[in-house]
């Protein structure tokens, strides 16, 4: 069942009860580690256990294979046990998919959309997933679980005499819905169709069996247009569980720290709209300002008003400006490989770099300076930075409300970290580890979970810092190449663009095989190829395919167009055709992703996967202007 969160201290004593009841008395915590919202969700998961004196394991996954493996020996188990599974299980029937009997709860915590929709089911309690009532998608907007009907829409698929409905085939195929149906409606299907219980033949008129196909039509409609609609990201988990330190009094700056580094993340990423990054920050920056004054209030307990204690870590709201790693790197370099910047000025080639530095100059900040360590610049040019880049930005064909934002930063000692610089040093740790080898990506997940204590890892935070610096250089670089030889291909109308790392010399990069990096590079090029074409829709959605790894597999990846304002789920359109496409080609991913719009395939089959998604997405927009113009 989903459960809202105002539920979720009850949750929590749940999983507690099961705990203790359980011979190992352990919870096993399954998390996904290809995001910064995994590791802040699970470190503050692993705290409060600790708090709480709660055993558990661990283990960072990156697909459904892998949670399958880990929960197989939970298949026979007779005792009651616990399985917590951080972003990821929210999109599929994890209980089917892992064979895992009733004794075994299942808790989900997951920013991944859309929630699978047989998890509507309050008669459920054996599986709970956890969805906030200001969630971008909140239980509401899920179809609640009927399993008499939803087993009829999947058994009509395999009636001749039922072909007016085959248009359900797709959403059966692509959402996992038979699959599903097979298992609940097993019973059903041993009874001859069109037989009572006992076996004796029942008579149903005309207008019994149109009402039954209308219902079944009906049905399938409604599940299509919300798995159609639905898929994007939700609120981040570390959210949610930082609710859950606060309401059990175990918060302090550092699981604070934790929830705005999520939530930093989805920002940068793109994956919510500014509007609902400001809802969410706002509640933040209370809590920030409790602690505030608790800590004065401490301070004036002790008799000292006049610093923070040197070990004290202490996090406030600030404006800061969205340049990249800019405390960790020259203002040249930080506005060089911005993605924002580097895609308007095209700053990979002379003429964009002449343009860059025409604006520092305008700036009045000289280019020795501006190529000179921005902690060692005196404070002067750091307050011409803020001060003239909102004037002079606008001549440069850059928005000043794409250049800064309210943000938090972290302070320790002498260091100051902002929170868009902590999630770039945790994604550059965890594109240390190997696509496929678990051990290495065990071992980056553990060093990124280690940075967020930056009063004792500060020089793995440092070291973060600057992986994520070759990252940003690697994505610039390469992607301006791509652009510059054509290899993106698409043009100016163009359904989406699409570019096969495979097919230019990036391929021997490794980082241009974890998910995380190309979406990166996915939405560089989104914004890079737009400014290409003057019009003002000229920017559309962009698919990548990555470079392969030692299994030969390819990762896909693909991010939406344009933003979506206010408080609405930044929907991703590809979700479905990558599926129908596979399916088209029978294609069988090797590797399911917790995320809908990225896919897995072997190396041989990328460019007839490339090939036929164009008609596929063809399909799609032909049918929405059919609709649109009925």
């Amino acid at each position: 069942m989903i459960v809202p969160g105002v539920h979720l201290k009850k949750v929590y004593q749940a999983i507690k009860t099961d705990s203790n009841g359980s011979e190992d008395q352990s919870v096993l915590c399954l998390s996904a580690c290809v995001d910064a919202d995994s590791v802040c969700a699970s470190q503050l998961l692993l705290n409060l256990f600790n708090r709480e004196g709660l055993h558990f394991s661990l283990i960072p996954v990156a697909c459904y294979e892998e949670v399958r493996e880990h929960c197989a020996p939970l298949s026979n188990a007779q005792e009651v046990k616990t399985v917590l599974l951080l972003n990821c299980g929210a999109t599929e029937d994890v209980r089917s998919l892992c064979n895992l009997p009733s004794n075994v709860r299942i808790v989900i915590v997951d920013h991944h959309r859309p929630v699978w929709h047989g998890h509507n089911n309050d008669d459920d309690m054996d599986t709970l997933v956890l969805v906030d009532d200001d969630d971008p998608v909140p239980k509401s907007a899920v179809p609640v679980y009927d399993q008499q009907l939803d087993n009829e829409v999947a058994q009509s698929d395999d009636s001749a005499s039922e072909s007016d409905n085959s248009d359900i085939d797709d959403l059966v195929d692509s959402d996992g819905e038979k699959e599903r149906g097979d298992k609940g409606g097993e019973r059903g299907r041993k009874r001859k169709r069109g037989h009572n219980e006992d076996g004796s033949p029942h008579t149903r008129g005309p207008a019994a069996r149109a009402e039954t196909a209308a219902a079944r039509r009906r049905r399938a409609e409604e599940v299509d247009l919300y798995y159609s609609d639905r898929n994007g990201y939700g609120k981040p988990s570390s959210l949610l569980l930082h609710t859950l330190c606060h309401e059990l009094q175990h918060d302090d700056n550092f699981h604070i720290w934790c929830a705005i580094v999520a939530l930093t993340e989805q920002l940068l990423f793109q994956q919510i709209s500014k509007q609902q990054y400001n809802t969410w920050r706002d509640v933040i920056a209370h809590h920030v300002a409790m602690h505030q004054d608790s800590d004065q209030l401490d301070l004036v307990q002790e008799g000292s008003l006049l610093s923070m204690p040197r070990h004290k870590v202490q996090v406030e709201a600030c404006e800061d400006l969205r340049l990249t790693l800019l405390r960790y790197w020259t203002i040249e370099d930080s506005l060089r490989y911005t993605c924002y910047v580097a895609a308007r000025l095209q700053t990979w080639r002379q003429k964009g770099l002449d343009n860059l530095r025409s604006l520092l100059t305008y700036m009045c900040i000289p280019l020795k300076h501006a190529s000179t360590a921005y902690k060692g610049l005196r404070e002067v040019y750091n307050g011409q930075l803020r001060s003239q880049l909102p004037r002079f930005a606008p001549q440069h064909m850059l928005a000043w409300d794409s250049l800064h934002f309210n943000s938090f930063r972290l302070q320790y000692k002498h260091e100051e970290l902002g929170a868009s610089d902590m999630v770039f040093a945790i994604l550059g740790l965890l594109t240390e580890g190997e696509p496929g080898d678990p051990d290495s990506q065990r071992t980056a997940f553990n060093n990124a979970q280690s940075a967020l204590h930056v009063q004792r890892n500060l020089h793995i935070v440092e070291r973060g810092v600057e992986l994520a610096k070759q990252m940003c250089q690697d994505v610039v670089h390469e992607c301006g190449l791509m652009i510059t030889a054509g290899k993106v291909k698409g043009g100016r109308s163009a359904d989406y663009r699409w570019v096969n790392v495979a097919d230019s010399n990036a391929q021997t990069n490794l980082r241009f095989r974890h998910p995380t990096v190309l979406k990166y590079m996915a939405l560089f090029l989104r914004d890079a190829t737009s400014c290409r074409y003057s019009s003002n829709d000229a920017r559309r959605p962009m698919v990548v395919a990555g470079a392969p790894d030692e299994r030969g597999l390819c990762c896909l990846v693909s991010v939406h167009a344009k933003h979506i304002s206010g408080n609405r789920l930044q929907n991703n359109p590809f979700a479905r055709p990558f599926i129908e496409t596979a399916s088209a080609l029978n294609i069988v991913p090797l590797k399911s992703a917790f995320e809908n719009a990225t896919y897995h395939i072997r190396k041989e089959d990328v460019t007839a996967f490339l090939g036929k998604l164009q008609d596929v997405v063809a399909d799609y927009r032909a049918a929405a202007q059919q609709a649109h113009a009925a």
